[in-house]
């Protein structure tokens, strides 16, 4: 059931209750009437109850206009001409003029009432005998009944229209707090007016500067989409006025809603009464003006949100410019930054002979734009002949200085260039900074460049040098500290240090020659013969020093001073790191192609992750370095040497304090005898 349906059956049972009540009144009358009108006064009753229950039930006589108020004057009237006058049955008609007012509201009361005096009089006149002069006071008693009642039910009614008024109002606000856009809240403005009770169509004037007046969004009735106003109309839409003095073939309103940018609300009305086009204006007034309000805060949120956005887009602008590594890069950056804030094309130009750096407008129009004008700018493409014949009279450019000789020039609104003119003047400041420094960059790049290549030649002639330096003060040192052994008992062994220092010249003649010199060029070498000798030499400083080896001679290509080089180093390691009383090894064999030498002691040992290091230069084995004197450089020496003639070198260790064994191989001697 819909709300006019219950309405409507609400207001038939009020009816029929005041009907109901009239009837039991007007039977206590009868009974106190006695019994001379007790026949006519009931049937009257029965019959207006049967009437009563009739109308309530029977809804086409409902519907009739004066059916229904003429029933029950008619029964109210029959009622008083059957009853005594002195019991008062006048106040019968108040149920009347009720029911009348409560379905035609204030004139219904009123007519009721006059339609009751009349029967009243009429009663008056048809028992005029019985009449007294005291009983026409009813008559006044019943006007002031009709006159309150009507004014009771047409400030009820008022109340009422006041209300569904601000329902409307409040349903009509709630749609508008919903939007955020500034063109959402006029759509839905412009929708709710139009919804409004008598009005033809609501709609949205734009007025521009050149007082055109544009229509954006309408609904229903409106008027031409652009139409010029004369000064009095522009005037006249700044303020709340008629419709008629604007648009003179349309009635209604017009109700500025927003002074920047400048709209006014439209609004025709139906030609209805003066009473309800004022209460439906006020309505009209009320939802604008709250209108208004959510309006100003769209258009401030959509400015910050605005502003925020091309402050977001700025930092990331200038974040980008100062990412790049190149000019080229810095000013690419720079293009695509403007051509975001300014929502148009962009480039970087030469004013001087118009060449454009980066981007896609034509330079010339811009250099002529640019030329002799204090930067930055915002200039009409229309001031230059050339610019407006390419670009547009209407075209606007922004022009900024970014470095001497280069401009940034930025198509958009004129009214957005104006307002983010300070935002392109930021990202041409980043980028001129960003371009100064790389030229810097670039030049200290280019001085270090050519210093680091001199500084390459010289330090290689430098390591050159004290490799050679190093090499020879470690080679040395072995020889020496033997002829130091070997004086100590010179009396005993003056064969053993002659033949040291045969060694240490042949060792400082090779090292002399080692330039000029290669591989192979020496005779094969007695690998075992040689060992007894490096052991020999080691015996003299008191090492205890094994030799296992074949009987037979192992003849390896290599010279005999580099290999007593190698012997010595390996021999001379493992006594630096293994206890006085512990017994060193060293072991020859020999397969097919290649013979193998080892040294094996009882020390220190090597942690395994150091195993691959220890051969290299200067390298020295953490925890050792302070506990044993030495450079780092004699395994090295040893590595370079067996390399070099075509062997492998190599360190094995179960671990600390479980010994070394260093191991190496040459290749036999080809053809060489065995004997």
């Amino acid at each position: 059931m819909g709300r006019t349906a219950a309405a409507t059956q609400a207001r038939e049972r009020a009816h029929l209750l005041i009907r109901l009540a009239a009837i039991a009144l007007g039977g206590t009358l009868v009974l106190l009437a006695g019994v001379g009108a007790t026949s006519l006064a009931a049937l009257v009753l029965v019959l207006y109850l049967a009437a009563a229950v009739t109308v309530r039930y029977y809804p086409p006589l409902q519907r009739a206009p004066f059916v229904v108020p003429v029933l029950d004057l008619a029964a109210v009237t029959g009622l008083i001409f059957a009853l005594p006058l002195t019991l008062g049955p006048w106040i019968l008609y108040a149920f009347a003029i009720g029911v009348a007012a409560l379905r035609a509201g204030p004139l219904g009361a009123v007519a009721a009432t006059a339609l009751a005096v009349v029967g009243y009089d009429g009663v008056l006149v048809a028992r005029g005998e019985q009449a007294r002069a005291t009983d026409l006071w009813p008559v006044q008693a019943l006007i002031a009944i009709g006159l309150v009642t009507a004014e009771i039910v047409w400030a009820l009614g008022r109340q009422d229209i006041e209300t569904l008024w601000s329902r409307i109002h409040a349903r009509a606000l709630s749609g508008l707090t919903r939007q955020r856009e500034p063109d959402e809240v006029l759509r839905a403005l412009v929708h709710e007016l139009a919804r409004l009770q008598s009005v033809q169509g609501a709609w949205v004037w734009a007025i521009g500067p050149d007082q055109r007046i544009r229509t954006t969004v309408s609904v229903g009735a409106a008027p031409h989409a652009e139409m010029v106003a004369s000064a009095e109309a522009a005037r006249t839409l700044q303020v709340p006025s008629a419709l008629e003095r604007i648009v003179p073939d349309m009635a209604g309103l017009s109700i500025p809603v927003s002074v920047d940018p400048p709209l006014t609300i439209g609004v025709a009305l139906d030609a209805i009464k003066e009473e309800d086009r004022a209460m439906t204006a006020g309505a009209i007034h009320d939802l604008v003006g709250d209108a208004a309000a959510l309006l100003s805060a769209a258009f401030e949120r959509t400015h910050q949100d605005e502003k925020l956005r091309t402050l977001d887009d700025t930092a990331r602008a200038i974040g980008e410019i100062g990412g790049e590594r190149t000019q080229a890069g810095v000013l690419a950056s720079t293009v695509l930054a403007a051509e975001r804030i300014a929502t148009g094309r962009a480039a970087i130009i030469k004013p001087t002979d118009g060449t454009v750096v980066v981007g896609d407008l034509p330079g010339g129009p811009l250099s002529e734009l640019a030329r002799d004008r204090r930067l930055p700018a915002v200039v009409s493409a229309g001031t230059v002949p050339l610019a407006a014949q390419v670009l547009g009279g209407e075209a606007t450019v922004a022009l900024v200085g970014i470095s001497e000789g280069r401009v940034l020039a930025a198509l958009g609104p004129a009214d957005l260039l104006g307002a983010r003119l300070a935002r392109l003047e930021q990202i041409a400041h980043a980028a001129r900074d960003r371009l100064a420094l790389l030229v810097e960059r670039d030049a200290l790049q280019l001085a270090a460049n050519e210093l680091g290549r001199d500084v390459q030649s010289l330090g290689g002639a430098l390591r050159a040098k004290e490799d050679a330096l190093t090499t020879a003060v470690h080679e040395l040192r072995n020889p020496l500290t033997a002829v130091h052994g070997y004086a100590t008992l010179m009396s005993r062994n003056l064969q053993a240090v002659q033949g040291q220092l045969t060694q240490l010249e042949r060792l400082m003649a090779d090292l002399l020659s080692a330039e000029q010199r290669t591989p192979g060029d020496d005779a094969p070498v007695d690998a075992a013969a040689e060992a007894r000798q490096a052991i020999a030499r080691a015996r003299i400083r008191g090492a205890r020093i094994d030799l296992d080896a074949p009987a037979q001679p192992v003849r390896v290509a290599i010279g005999r001073a580099r290999f007593a080089q190698i012997l010595d180093n390996l021999i001379s390691n493992a006594i630096k790191y293994s206890p006085t009383a512990e017994p060193i090894l060293v072991s020859i064999q020999t397969d097919a192609t290649s013979g193998k030498v080892s040294v094996v002691d009882q020390g220190m040992g090597i942690p395994t992750e150091h195993l691959a290091r220890v051969f290299d230069r200067f390298y020295r084995v953490g925890g050792t370095a302070d506990a044993v004197a030495g450079q780092g450089l004699g395994l090295s020496i040893c590595k370079e040497i067996v390399t070099a003639h075509g062997g492998k070198i190599w360190a094995e260790s179960e671990g600390p304090g479980r010994g070394s064994t260093f191991s190496f191989t040459l290749p036999l001697a080809i053809g060489a005898a065995t004997t």
